[in-house]
């Protein structure tokens, strides 16, 4: 049995994986130079224990038409689009396969990217480009001190265990230690934990001070 579908106990949990996968396939089919960021990429390519169940990607340049058809060919491996907003800088879209429902995000931005390796279900490693780990860490602590939701202080405290202690981490850190609020969601983190503890903002937040030192 493959590693990843070994870890993960709850049946929806793996649809959802599933579903991802066909997604990460067919969008590097149209979009070879897509960059892959958020939740998944940590979980994928960095063996994370938390669970996500969106898709964020990059891509530096609006192709409106290259969208639409990336989007009609994933209906063509069975997949329902519940919702798809094409905007001048974004596209939004819900997607239903097989019983289970995902999003899939897309920025139109630059954004450095660097090869890496993204496990499948099925135990296959699919060549991705993703986010720089720098990157990731930046927007995670951003993320949470905008909308303090305890899976983005989770990322962070994981993130933080491939990356040297420089200058502009510590920056950041230290920028979420600041402006430091409880997370009102903190009990959703056992959800998301497909093994292991789920630790509690404190003892991540004793670790974040930890880490500086």
């Amino acid at each position: 049995m493959a590693e990843l579908l070994r870890k993960i106990k709850k049946k929806y949990q793996r649809d959802i994986a599933f579903a991802q996968d066909l997604v990460v396939e067919i969008i590097y089919s149209f979009f070879p130079m897509a960059v892959l960021h958020g939740g998944t990429v940590i979980w994928r390519c960095f063996k994370s224990n938390r669970f996500s169940e969106d898709l964020d990607f990059y891509l530096e340049k609006k192709d409106e038409e290259k969208i639409k058809k990336f989007f009609e060919n994933l209906e063509r491996y069975g997949f329902e689009i519940k919702k798809l907003r094409i905007k001048e800088r974004s596209v939004f879209s819900k997607l239903s396969h097989g019983g289970v429902e995902i999003r899939v995000e897309i920025v139109f931005k630059k954004a450095e990217a660097t090869l890496i390796d993204y496990e499948c279900i099925d135990g296959r490693i699919i060549p991705v480009r993703g986010l720089r780990i720098e990157n990731l860490i930046q927007e995670k602590v951003d993320a949470f001190i905008k909308r303090k939701k305890i899976r983005d202080l989770y990322d962070v405290y994981y993130l933080l265990k491939f990356v040297e202690k420089s200058e502009r981490i510590k920056k950041k850190i230290l920028n979420l230690l600041k402006s430091f609020e409880k997370p009102e969601d903190e009990k959703d983190l056992e959800k998301v934990i497909i093994f292991g503890y789920a630790p509690k903002s404190e003892e991540i937040l004793e670790y974040l001070k930890m880490w500086l030192k």
